[in-house]
């Protein structure tokens, strides 16, 4: 019986049925004029972060999810810019300090850097506003406000799905300077369960944002980003105020 090699042939580069083939394949390419650039993967596009801002006078929000312990020291790196960097010696898990954990920011002379970690909680809300989900960076009073009504059986957990209620946050000006602000917290006459929508709302995955350094990796960072570790810095690069600050 004889093969058929009518596909393997040379003899055959004039077959309709590859022609078509290869016009297939030409079609699927993309003028130089039309092309649109490098595009994102689904997959890879990254989720903008929008943060819950409070202006002077009423917020009122709907928290939801769990809340992140963190501590944070504010650092100004060597292109002037100030960022958060975790104490590693505050514990998530059981919200406390540990003096024996190793800190980079114990390495460098306090003459250099002297600063404490800051109050850095956040997590996740609804800001009534918009019904928007936005990152709420917690100050320190409208937190242990929240707590004190959290842990009273009169209201309990304000971020219960089925029996938790807004709570409208107050800002006051108290003096001239950006941190002088007075926070309070007003909880709702009633409790509300959340709607099926607010459920199915997309919260920002805060283990994610907010992933923890080891030790090495932020001496690492540290030593690369910031002139703490390299002597005498100027001024310039130490920071002048804290997340208070930023209120």
């Amino acid at each position: 019986m004889t093969k058929s090699i009518l596909h393997k042939s040379p003899r055959n580069r004039g077959n309709p049925t590859l022609k078509n083939q290869r016009s297939t394949k030409e079609k699927k390419m993309v003028a130089w004029d039309k092309a649109k650039g490098k595009q994102s993967t689904g997959s890879n596009q990254r989720r903008e972060i929008e943060r819950l801002t409070l202006p002077i006078g009423d917020t009122k929000v709907r928290l939801i999810g769990d809340v992140m312990p963190r501590y944070c020291y504010w650092v100004v790196t060597t292109e002037g810019k100030k960022m958060p960097v975790e104490c590693l010696q505050f514990s998530r898990e059981t919200e406390s300090f540990d003096n024996s954990a190793d800190d980079p920011f114990k390495e460098i002379d306090e003459a250099i850097y002297s600063d404490k970690p800051q109050f850095s909680y956040v997590c996740n809300v609804i800001d009534r506003s918009d019904g928007k989900i936005k990152l709420f960076d917690l100050r320190s009073t409208i937190y242990s406000q929240i707590v004190d009504y959290a842990t009273n059986p009169d209201y309990g957990n304000p971020a219960s799905d089925a029996d938790g209620y807004d709570i409208t946050i107050k800002k006051e000006k108290t003096g001239p300077l950006p941190q002088n602000v007075k926070y309070s917290c007003l909880p709702a006459r009633n409790n509300s369960p959340l709607s099926e929508a607010e459920k199915g709302l997309e919260l920002f995955e805060l283990a994610k944002i907010y992933k923890r350094q080891t030790y090495e990796e932020q001496k690492e960072w540290l030593m690369k980003n910031t002139s703490y570790f390299a002597g005498d810095v100027s001024d310039e690069f130490k920071p002048a105020e804290d997340v208070d600050d930023l209120a």
